[in-house]
This record gives C-alpha cells, sequence and structure tokens, in this order.
C-alpha cells in the first residue's frame, strides 16, 4: 500500500531519533489539551456569573469539572470564591499551554535538524553503497532532484504534516469531547460536514499525485539538460551551439511550466473550494446553537463555547485535508526515494582475503551487459603470470575494458571464471579485491581539491616521499614543482584546470600510490604524447615491487614491449603473443602495425 510505503520510508530515514520526535508530539498534546481545557473554562464562567441556578444546571461534565476546582466544596463556593479561583485557573493553564508550546518547538527544531541530517546521510550512503550498474541505468538528474527536492518534500512531511495532523487528532478529539459533555445534539450537527471534508479531500488525492508527478519528472528532466550543458560547456562553446542549447533548454522550461501550472491549478482549487466547506460547518453550527438556545436546551455559554470549539477545530481540519491532497506530492517523491532505498547494497565484506601476488587467469569467461542484446566477451581465455605486463588491443567496442571491469567485480561474469593466484574472485572479498586490483580510467574524474589529496584518496597513510615516488613514476612531478602552489595546488572542478595529459598523470600517481600488486591502465596514457608514455613505462619498470600490468591501448608504441598481447575482435580473443610473434601472423595487429609505421 502507498501509505504503507510512506510510513515505511519515513521510519527509516528518521532512524535514531524516533525517541525526540515522538516526545515532541506528546508535548504538542499537552499543549493542545491545555488550550481546549482552557477555553472550556470560558463556560464555566459564564455560567457561575448566571448565579447557582445556572450552575446546578450544567451538564454532568461541568459539574465534574467544578467539583475539582472547588476541591468538592461545590458551586455555592465556587460563586463566593471566584474572584480567584476562576483566574487562577485561567491563568495556570494559559501558562501550561506555553510551556508546553515552548518544549514542543524546542524539540521540534531539534528534531527537524537531526531528521534532515540522518535524511541525507542515508540517501546519500545508500548511493555510494549500490552496486556500479545501477548508476548505468540512473540518471543523474534524477538523482539530484531525488536527494535533493524530494527529501525536503519527505522533511516538510515528517517535521511540519505529520505535526498538523497530530495537532488536528488531539484538537479535534478534546474539542469533540468537551462539546459532547455541553450538548450531543449541537455536536452531531457541527461536525456534519467533517466526513465531507475528509472525502472530497480523498476523491482529489489522485489527480493531484498524477499532476505533481509529472511536474516533478518534467522537473528533473531540465536539472538533467542543465548538469549535462554544465558538462559539456566547452563542447558547446568550441560548436557556437550556445543559442541552439538556449532553445533547447526553453523547451524542457516551458514543459515544466506548464506541468507545474497544471498541478498549482489543482491544488489551488481544492483550497478555495474547501473553505466552503470550512464557513459551512461553521454557520451550521452557529445556527442551529441559536436555535437550540431559543428553545431553551442550551443556555448562552453553552452556545459561546460550543462555537468557539467549533472553530477551534475546523481550521485544523481543513488545513489537514490539504495536506490529505498534497499526499500525492509526498507519495510521488517517496516512490523516487525507494528506487534508491530498495536498490541492495552491494556486498563488499564477505569473502576471503588472501595476500595477492597477481597471477591472474581467465577461463573460458562469457559476459554480456544487462541492456545488451549480446556477449560484450565471449569465451575468453588467457593466463597472466605474476609481475608480467600484458598489452590488450583491439577495435573500439571489442571488448576491452570490459576485462577491466570484471576484474574488478563492477560487474561479475556471466559464465566462465576469473581466479587470481589460484582464487577464484568471486570468493574473495570485493573491498580487498579493489584494494588489490586499481584501474586507471582514460578520463579520470579528479575532485575539487588538491593534486596531493587527488592521489592520496587512494593511500590515505602515504607519506610525503612515497606521493613524490608516485608523481615520478607518472612523469607529473616536474609539471607539480612549476605550479606556483605545487602539490596544493587545485584542480577545480572535475579537474578543469588541468589539460588532458595531466589528468591522466596525476590519476597514473593516484594507481600508482595505492601499491597495488595489479594495475590496470585502460587507455590512460591516450592523451600523453609518445616520449612521455615510454617514459612513464620505464619508470614503471624501476619500481622495486613487480606489477601484474594490463595496458589497454590503441597504440602499437605502446603495446609492443608488453610481455603479452592480446588482441580481441568481436568480443572475442583472436591473437596473442609478442610482439615479433604477432607481426609474423596476418591479422589485425599487422595491419594496426603497418598503418602506425606508415603514419610516424
Amino acid at each position: 500500500m502507498p501509505v504503507k510505503k510512506l510510513w515505511k520510508t519515513c521510519y527509516e530515514l528518521s532512524r535514531g531519533h524516533h525517541l525526540v520526535y515522538v516526545f515532541s508530539l506528546l508535548s504538542q498534546i499537552l499543549m493542545v489539551f491545555c488550550s481546549v481545557f482552557s477555553t472550556f473554562l470560558i463556560k464555566v464562567l459564564l455560567d457561575t456569573l448566571g448565579g447557582l441556578d445556572e450552575l446546578l444546571s450544567a451538564p454532568f461534565f461541568e459539574q465534574w469539572v467544578i467539583t475539582i476546582l472547588t476541591q468538592g466544596r461545590g458551586p455555592g463556593y465556587l460563586i463566593a470564591n471566584q474572584i480567584y479561583i476562576l483566574p487562577v485557573a485561567v491563568v495556570s493553564f494559559g501558562a501550561m499551554t506555553a510551556i508546553a508550546s515552548f518544549l514542543r518547538m524546542s524539540l521540534r527544531s531539534y528534531a527537524a535538524s537531526a531528521i534532515n541530517c540522518s535524511m541525507q546521510l542515508t540517501v546519500f550512503f545508500h548511493l555510494e553503497s549500490v552496486s556500479y550498474p545501477y548508476f548505468k541505468k540512473a540518471k543523474g538528474g534524477d538523482l539530484i532532484q531525488t536527494c535533493t527536492r524530494d527529501l525536503d518534500v519527505i522533511r516538510k512531511f515528517m517535521i511540519a504534516d505529520l505535526s498538523n495532523f497530530n495537532y488536528t487528532i488531539w484538537m479535534v478529539l478534546f474539542c469533540f469531547l468537551f462539546l459532547l459533555g455541553l450538548s450531543w445534539e449541537l455536536t452531531l450537527v457541527s461536525m456534519a460536514l467533517f466526513p465531507v471534508m475528509f472525502i472530497y479531500s480523498f476523491l482529489l488525492i489522485k489527480e493531484v499525485r498524477k499532476r505533481y508527478r509529472k511536474t516533478d519528472d518534467s522537473e528533473a528532466r531540465m536539472t538533467d539538460r542543465i548538469q549535462e550543458n554544465i558538462g559539456a560547456v566547452r563542447l558547446v562553446k568550441a560548436f557556437n551551439s550556445e543559442k541552439r542549447e538556449v532553445e533547447n533548454f526553453e523547451n524542457y522550461l516551458s514543459d515544466f511550466r506548464k506541468n507545474f501550472i497544471s498541478w498549482r491549478k489543482m491544488s489551488s482549487f481544492f483550497f478555495a473550494s474547501t473553505d466552503i466547506l470550512v464557513f459551512g460547518a461553521k454557520l451550521i453550527s452557529l445556527i442551529y446553537g441559536i436555535y437550540l438556545a431559543s428553545q431553551g436546551i442550551i443556555n448562552p455559554g453553552t452556545l459561546v463555547v460550543s462555537f468557539l470549539f467549533v472553530n477551534m477545530m475546523v481550521w485544523p481540519i481543513r488545513d489537514t485535508a490539504m495536506s490529505l491532497s498534497n499526499l500525492g506530492q509526498y507519495l510521488a517523491s517517496i516512490d523516487r526515494i525507494r528506487l534508491i532505498l530498495d536498490e541492495p547494497l552491494e556486498d563488499l565484506e564477505s569473502g576471503l582475503t588472501p595476500s595477492i601476488s597477481g597471477h591472474v587467469v581467465f577461463n573460458d569467461v562469457s559476459f554480456h551487459f544487462p541492456d545488451g542484446d549480446k556477449d560484450a566477451i565471449s569465451h575468453v581465455s588467457f593466463e597472466v603470470k605474476a609481475g608480467q605486463t600484458v598489452a590488450i588491443m583491439g577495435k573500439t567496442g571489442a571488448g576491452k575494458s570490459t576485462l577491466a571491469l570484471l576484474l574488478t567485480r563492477l560487474y561479475e561474469t556471466d559464465s566462465g571464471s576469473i581466479k587470481i593466484d589460484d582464487y577464484d574472485i568471486k570468493t574473495i572479498q570485493k573491498h580487498h579485491l579493489r584494494k588489490n586490483v586499481v584501474p586507471i580510467l582514460q578520463d579520470p574524474f579528479l575532485f575539487s581539491k588538491s593534486i596531493s589529496e587527488n592521489i592520496l584518496m587512494a593511500n590515505q597513510k602515504a607519506d610525503l616521499p612515497q606521493l613524490k615516488l608516485a608523481t615520478r613514476v607518472a612523469s607529473i612531478d616536474e609539471t607539480i614543482a612549476n605550479f606556483k602552489d605545487g602539490y596544493e595546488t587545485q584542480v577545480g572542478e572535475k579537474g578543469m584546470s588541468l589539460s588532458g595529459g595531466q589528468k591522466q598523470r596525476v590519476a597514473i600517481a593516484r594507481g600508482l600510490i595505492a601499491e597495488s600488486p595489479i594495475i590496470i591502465f585502460d587507455d590512460s596514457l591516450s592523451a600523453v604524447d609518445t616520449e612521455t608514455d615510454l617514459k612513464i613505462r620505464r619508470n614503471l619498470s624501476t619500481l622495486e615491487r613487480k606489477l601484474t600490468t594490463f595496458i589497454i591501448t590503441h597504440r602499437v608504441s605502446t603495446a609492443k614491449d608488453a610481455d603479452l598481447i592480446i588482441v580481441f575482435e568481436d568480443g572475442k580473443v583472436s591473437e596473442m603473443g609478442t610482439h615479433q610473434e604477432l607481426l609474423l601472423k596476418p591479422g589485425l595487429y599487422k595491419r594496426i602495425a603497418e598503418i602506425q609505421g606508415r603514419m610516424v
């Protein structure tokens, strides 16, 4: 059920702060009771001013209250001492109302800040902990929308609307009980329109939810478009596409505006139409109360207090009905949040943690992507001994980078096995595996931090000599030394202040400082010149520790010194051997070598 899903999600997002939230609701209940009882004392005051006959003919409930106020001495004692009993009672309950209100606001403020942090942390933790394939199917704009607007909607529901629901429930209950103690006829007539108000609200929920969901989805598409254009700003300017992109964005904006107006029109219609029911309920209770007073069934004091009770009930009910009309908005946001929270967390901790030297064996491995129509790699088998360098070559889309995804278990093989040091990688703890198998990507991501912070994120325990060694091997040390702030140079968002080659070399240094026995260069030397490429590979050979190195590349000059070259075609291994061996065979490698040789 949608409402059950709403409660479940709110419970999860506020975990650890339930107690303070409950206490804030309890203090609100105390505040409501004191407020209602203070209003009821007006009835006692009016009847006291009417004399002993009015008090003696008062309803049983009122006489019971008088007994408590006079400590059992009765109406006569109240009339004789009303000058201090009633003022003291009114002031006492007014003070209790103020104290309960202060306590409720203090607890509510604390709960609001704590729950807001808990919500953000819960969703962010879940996003950080889900598996890699999830991000391949999820859109960045949708995720940002969920982590900002949708969470804000649920926060308002938990802090404001649930509090209003609690206020309304107890206000109606206490007013109903006090009103019932005064006149059951007037009580029934006064509340006649309340069920109509709730039924009317529920009838509109489905349409409001539908329109809000369209608005929310439209805004997500608009956010996604903004994010995409900010990331591609250099490309847009390079092709003079500013005007076209603005016009394209206007279409997204127009769609959002249309959906937003449609949603707000429905909400406004509901808000205005419920005013009719509110004033109708007050008018009916007033007219019928006057009729009962004219017939002598109730006294003027009952009429006045009854009208006050109806007024105290009707506005909270209208606000609650309005919140119920927003239930569609809450459920739409919950649907989007649940898409994240219901995604299974990736198990990083279970499995073996063996010592790894770097002996890798692919045995008849096949794999296809969930949205693919054919195998990305098919029946791939090869062996790499610890400390060897292996070059992977092939056309674009041949399946080269898929090996890196499988070797780090970002994806799992469909069939066959991958073993490291005779351990099937499916039995190795993912956290341990990724600590020992480090990929360096073609388009590396750098955080908006300093160069040293970006490099050290792979090994927080590394010292300055290790940092400098990693940058020297990556052939970026001299470049860093020429920066004004050296290693503390801020790289900007996504490393925008660095060139493509500089970003790649910083990423290489980051991979090397992890001190993993297996390292994968996923075309991560493509943005550096041939001379720097050669220098980095020579530097790697000078390291004291022996690395098992996979180099995914399109350059024969990069691949030729490898201990083993594997050529992929259509997801299958078509050739395997050393540079000299493959040059003697007619095949893709020889053709690439000849073409690149003529280009030199």
